[in-house]
């Protein structure tokens, strides 16, 4: 199996693993849980955001093949190096996306647990704490969703420049990320469930497709010489 396969394999499986997650994912609409309620939710929420970890980390890998096709494509003496670049930003990104889970999936769970095991009287604080912790979340979650978005733009443009991918999912990602970019920074766009899934979502078909064409790309065994 070619090095293309595989990193395609990765890609479109990280990124179906992706859309799963956010699935799948839990969400607390009782304002008051019982304490099986707060079991199952921590025990739904630990397996959800640990199935997130793992794609995206299987996405990442997928992301190393997808940036060496792309180098290869880069024209000798003249590199622009925008293919690597996306693949730094998308590094920085999966350890917002870690962190993010971590805090959604491990920390906030155990806190809720305090919640209804401890003393009553003191189930307000925890839930201050709760409240407080979660923007941890959304801070890692907003770090991810942009340079996320700003790998997948500067991925598209290294192949609008250089090819590697077809021209109709790079010019998708010209639009779609600075779009994601933008809705985000104006608050029109927030990383809440719903927000997070269609940022998902948007990021798997550009993902996805940019898989798919790999599948299908001849083999090129030497990158060019800078």
């Amino acid at each position: 199996m070619t090095d293309d396969r595989k990193s395609a394999i990765a890609l479109i499986a990280g990124s179906l693993g992706g859309m799963l997650t956010m699935a799948i994912h839990p969400s607390a609409a009782a304002a008051v849980l019982t304490p099986d309620q707060v079991d199952h939710l921590a025990l739904a929420s630990a397996f959800a955001h640990t199935l997130a970890m793992v794609s995206f980390l299987v996405l990442f890998l997928g992301a190393f093949g997808l940036t060496r096709r792309l180098m290869l494509h880069e024209v000798s003496g003249r590199p622009d190096r925008l293919a690597f670049a996306a693949l730094c930003v998308y590094g920085f990104a999966e350890v917002a996306l870690m962190l993010a889970a971590a805090v959604s999936g491990f920390i906030v769970p155990g806190i809720l647990r305090h919640t209804v095991y401890d003393d009553a009287a003191r189930a307000p604080q925890w839930h201050i704490v709760v409240d407080a912790v979660f923007q941890f979340n959304q801070a890692f979650a907003r770090i991810y969703s942009v340079t996320a978005s700003a790998s997948i733009l500067l991925w598209s443009a290294s192949a609008l420049r250089h090819g590697g991918l077809g021209r109709g999912i790079a010019i998708y990602g010209c639009i779609v990320a600075p779009l994601l970019i933008l809705l985000i920074g104006v608050g029109h766009l927030r990383p809440n469930l719903h927000g997070m899934a269609l940022i998902v979502l948007a990021h798997a078909i550009w993902f996805v497709i940019s898989g798919a064409q790999l599948l299908k790309a001849p083999t090129e065994a030497v990158l060019p010489q800078a």
